[in-house]
């Protein structure tokens, strides 16, 4: 024996290539192939290969086993062909079947006879209590085995031959010894998350779904399972059983099997179809390639199902009696047609087509001798869901069957005519058809709230045959014209007219409940007066698309919140109508009509600067005035508040004027303009009176100019000096006329003197008298370009002592011949002959002398 085992031991390690001496190779793969539910009349029909060690042809419509049927299946080990129709099993059949482990031939025809079988084989003493004719090694028991009646029917619907190939493979020697048990693989079974098993979208196939959902290996992952997915894969199974299939899941309540390739072929068995489901509510089996509900076959639990986008064309009678307690259906996407039979009592009249006609047997009557495609449907149903179905009427019985509807869906059909409905109605659509007329009897549904029937063929909008609950509207996409909001829709809170051809709107009553409204794509030119006020709950405003040139105040609600103005013949936003909207948070504009003029600065930079306002379409917002600005954005537009409010600009300028004149009067102050101001007032009116009366010899030799604080000096020494002389001197005391100004008066004198006497002092700048006298003097200078001025300088007078305002005396100090007094009595003699022999001359430049000059330099002058 020790050889032997070193020989196995060697051999092993060549085959497992060099894993070790004592590692065994892992047991090869189970081939299984499952043919059950595929309609099959005969083994050899399936092809199935010779290389297959478990076959299942179980649930099929076979009659008879042949020898050719099982030849060169060498490997076959299990052979499952229980619920068919076998009478006759061919002798010698399963003898070429020499590693045949099990045969199940239950649940077939009382005629058959038991089988000659193999030398290995014998009946299993199970046979009976299992309700099977199970087939195995080293039985005794008779082969007259029978189902037992009272076995559960859902017993007999296990699926056998789906565990895991291992399992499966039971050899009948007991004596041989099998070898140590190799590394465990990982186990295939899909275990849920939460409940919720998810194997969408993971292209499985049959027998890929059939190790994951594996009976005996994983049923304590299945029992957890509350919501099974398996859409959109390549499950081909017929839809009885695939359910089967789901039987360990105890607790499932949803199941989505949609986009597959599932189909209906297993006759309508009452046996069958008791399923031991008692949670499983919802079954989504839409889009698959079911082209029946004749033999549907489901749990009565359900309540809810998606037969949306498959092949069936109506609803059989027995419907509503299989599945009872259905409350929401879907069937989408579906064609109610008939297919006139030519077999039928009620067939269309025989004729030979002539020659290139096409034969059309595809009629689309929804009425017929035979019935309606909708012949039955549940009682308690509340939604249904009938879109893309190709409807043209619904039956008479419809509103009187489905009395407790909620939720209609009759979209996208060819409906021309408002079709009677259960009052218990509260969601109806029927947009995308061809209905041209509203019906008084639409108010009759009492309950509606949502009603949309957009993209119709509606010319008219009767308001009072609605009903007074209606909450929800959709009517756009018709040929309304006109639309007039009456009492009617006193709880109506949206409202969608849009895509219609409206050209006014009319708001005959209070509307409190209205929050939106779209009127959008319409021919709206103007809002009525008052519109405002009629809908003072309205949030949502849509008016794009329209011909709206201008908005007149009160015609938008105060209560908006969201508004869209695009693509009007709108040219300007004004305050007046914007300014309430207090509430506004969205706002669209876009458009291509805007004046770019002041009228819009207060939109621009005013209004749109709000932080709580959001603007949409801003960017597209182009000028179209002025000329020079069309096609620039809005936001560029160059608006400024200075250039668009004449308030502003009013108080600029007067700021600026006022600002003018207080540096005018600064200055003024400052360089003594209103001195010089009144200076030149009277010089004017001396000179227009001096021109109509200007004597040509003067009157008097000297004027004498003179302060107060100098006067005892002038008029003792210098006036007497001069009239003891023999020259007539002219001062103020004596010699102005009473009741002239004084201004007058001096200007009078200066004008007929033939020389001016200044008597400099620092009490000669302060007085003003002397100034207006220095000033006229000035003047006369300038007008007759003659030196007439003589100035004595009685007190020591510094040119920067003199005020600027007299800089013609300060540049005549600095420049100009000036006599100055003296104590000294020798220069007192000399100033009186230089003053005398000055008083006697023209009126010539006078050339400076200063003290102590001699007669001899006045000669030289």
């Amino acid at each position: 024996m020790l050889p032997g085992c070193l020989c196995l031991y060697f051999l092993s390690f060549l085959l497992s290539g060099a894993h070790g001496f004592l590692m065994w190779r892992t047991p090869t793969a189970f081939l299984v192939y499952n043919y059950s539910y595929s309609n099959l009349s005969s083994v050899s029909e399936a092809q199935a290969p010779k290389t297959a060690r478990v076959l299942n042809f179980s649930h099929n419509v076979i009659e008879k086993i042949t020898k050719r049927d099982l030849e060169g299946f060498e490997v076959l080990e299990v052979l499952d062909l229980s619920y068919n129709r076998i009478w006759d099993v061919e002798p010698g059949a399963f003898q070429p079947l020499l590693s045949l482990v099990s045969v199940d031939l239950s649940s077939n025809s009382e005629k058959l006879l038991l089988p000659e079988l193999p030398l290995h084989l014998k009946l299993s003493p199970t046979s009976k209590a299992s309700g099977s004719l199970q087939l195995s090694q080293h039985s005794d028991t008779s082969p007259e085995a029978a189902p037992d009646p009272s076995v559960p029917h859902s017993q007999h619907l296990k699926p056998r031959l789906r565990r895991s190939t291992g399992n499966l493979l039971r050899r009948g020697d007991t004596n041989s010894t099998a070898p140590p048990p190799a590394t465990p693989e990982p186990s295939p079974c899909a275990a849920p998350t939460n409940g919720t098993l998810d194997l969408s979208h993971s292209s499985l196939s049959e027998d890929e779904l059939l190790l994951k959902l594996d009976e005996n290996l994983c049923r304590a992952q299945l029992g957890g399972v509350l919501e099974l997915d398996i859409s959109h894969n390549n499950v081909a199974m017929d839809l009885v059983s695939l359910f089967v299939l789901f039987l360990p899941m105890e607790n499932v309540r949803s199941i989505d099997a949609s986009s597959n390739n599932l189909t209906i072929n297993i006759l309508d068995f009452g046996h069958i179809c008791k399923f031991p489901f008692q949670q499983l509510f919802f079954v989504n089996i839409s889009h698959n390639p079911i082209n029946s509900l004749d033999r549907l076959c489901l749990p009565p639990t359900i309540k809810e199902i998606d037969l949306s986008f498959t092949n069936i064309s109506q609803i059989p009678p027995d419907f509503a009696m299989k599945l009872l307690n259905l409350e929401i259906v879907h069937i989408q996407g579906n064609h109610f047609i008939y297919t006139a039979s030519l077999d039928s009592g009620n067939a269309l009249p025989t004729c030979v087509p002539a020659p290139g006609t096409v034969h059309i047997n595809a009629i689309s009557f929804v009425r017929t001798q035979i019935g309606t495609p909708i012949e039955s449907l549940p009682k308690k149903v509340k939604h249904l869901g009938m879109s893309n179905c190709s409807i043209v009427e619904l039956p008479e019985w419809f509103a009187e069957t489905v009395e407790e509807l909620l939720f209609l869906d009759l979209s996208n059909n060819q409906l021309s005519v408002l079709p009677k409905f259960p009052p218990s109605l509260q969601h109806l659509d029927i947009s995308n058809s061809d209905i041209k007329v509203l019906p008084p009897s639409l108010k009759s549904l009492s309950n509606l709230t949502i009603f949309k029937i957009p993209n119709n063929k509606i010319m008219d909008m009767h308001t009072e045959y609605f009903p007074l609950a209606l909450k929800n509207c959709d009517i756009s996409k018709n040929k309304l014209k006109v639309l007039s909001l009456t009492k009617a829709l006193e709880n109506l809170e949206f409202l969608n007219i849009s895509g219609n051809q409206i050209s006014q709107l009319e708001t005959a009553d209070h509307l409190p409940a209205l929050t939106s409204l779209d009127s959008s794509h319409n021919l709206i030119s103007e809002l009525p007066d008052g519109f405002g006020n009629s809908l003072p709950a309205l949030k949502y405003f849509n008016l794009s698309g329209n011909k709206i040139s201008f908005l007149q105040r009160g015609s938008l609600p105060a209560s908006l919140v969201e508004l869209d103005i695009s693509d009007n013949a709108i040219t300007t936003i004004v305050e007046e109508t914007f300014g309430p909207l207090t509430s506004l948070r969205v706002l669209s504009v876009q458009g291509r009509h805007f004046f770019c003029t002041c009228e819009l600065y207060w939109f621009v930079s005013v209004y749109l600067q709000q932080p709580q306002l959001r603007l949409r379409g801003r960017g597209a917002a182009r000028c179209s005035f002025p000329a020079h600005r069309r096609g620039w954005p809005v936001d560029s537009s160059r608006l400024t508040r200075l250039h668009c409010s004449p308030g502003l600009q009013l108080g600029i300028t007067a700021g600026a004027a006022g600002l003018a004149a207080l540096l005018l009067s600064a200055l003024c102050w400052r360089f003594h303009g209103l001195w010089y101001l009144r200076m030149g007032w009277y010089w004017c009116m001396a000179k227009r009176r001096q021109h109509r009366g200007r004597l040509e010899n003067k009157l008097f030799d000297a004027f004498v100019s003179y302060s107060e604080h100098d006067a005892a000096w002038t008029k003792e020494n210098l006036l007497e000096r001069l009239e003891a002389d023999g020259f007539k001197i002219c001062y103020h005391e004596r010699d102005f006329k009473p009741g002239h100004p004084v201004l007058g008066n001096i200007f009078y004198c200066i004008e007929n003197s033939h020389k001016v006497l200044f008597v400099l002092s620092p009490s000669f700048v302060n007085s003003c008298w002397c100034q207006y006298e220095l000033y006229f003097a000035e003047h006369r200078v300038l007008n007759e370009n003659l030196d007439s001025l003589i100035m004595i300088v009685l007190e020591e007078l510094p040119p920067r002592s003199v005020p600027q305002k007299f800089s013609k005396l300060r540049k005549l100090l600095r420049s100009k011949t000036y006599l100055k007094w003296s104590p000294e009595e020798h220069k007192q003699k000399v100033f009186w002959h230089q003053l005398r022999a000055v008083l006697k001359t023209t009126n010539e430049p006078v050339v400076r002398v200063e003290n102590g000059a001699t007669p001899e330099m006045y000669e030289l002058e």
